[in-house]
């Protein structure tokens, strides 16, 4: 079974404030958006991986629910681009700080979820998302994804250099 590990940003304001907090205009302070997966499996498989793996993704900005926009397979919704990114930078960044060696990712597949990071690609229009609970059915046409942005190409490519420079790391360790 091949999980799918599309992920939604998804503003969540903290337990115990008012759903208004939130609000920039009208608090001054913004929610912070964290990545979930559509996968209710790939949520899954990330709760029953090793702590250390739980808190990599949750220091990265990933929740440990999961959230379905709606977004088509392979797509997201445009405007969390910059969301996103900062997530990939996150991951990126802590790749330094955690010490996933000898972890159990147990069904949670790293380098699928890379792969996956790699293809998706935005989507403008948001009336082709599919129907959720929060929105109403739309007529709906293919998805038209929209040209990639350099900087998350520059997010991804420092992950994949800091895996590799991992990689070298535990090599040398095990010689």
């Amino acid at each position: 079974m091949t999980l799918r590990y599309d992920f939604d940003m998804v503003t969540v304001t903290p337990d115990g404030l008012p759903d208004q907090f939130g609000d920039l205009a009208l608090t001054g302070v913004a929610a912070e958006k964290t990545a979930m997966f559509r996968d209710p499996k790939a949520a899954e498989a990330l709760r029953a991986a090793d702590p250390a793996v739980r808190m990599f993704f949750q220091e990265s900005g990933f929740g440990l629910q999961d959230f379905d926009s709606g977004a088509p397979p392979g797509h997201y919704v445009a405007s969390d681009e910059s969301h996103r990114i900062r997530v990939i930078e996150r991951l990126t960044a802590n790749l330094g700080t955690h010490d996933l060696t000898g972890a159990n990712w147990g069904a949670f597949d790293f380098q699928a979820f890379l792969g996956g990071l790699d293809v998706a690609t935005p989507l403008e229009d948001e009336t082709l998302l599919a129907p959720t609970l929060a929105r109403p059915s739309q007529e709906t046409q293919s998805p038209t994804p929209t040209k990639r942005s350099s900087r998350r190409g520059i997010a991804l490519v420092g992950l994949m250099f800091g895996i590799v420079l991992l990689c070298i790391a535990a090599v040398l360790a095990i010689s």
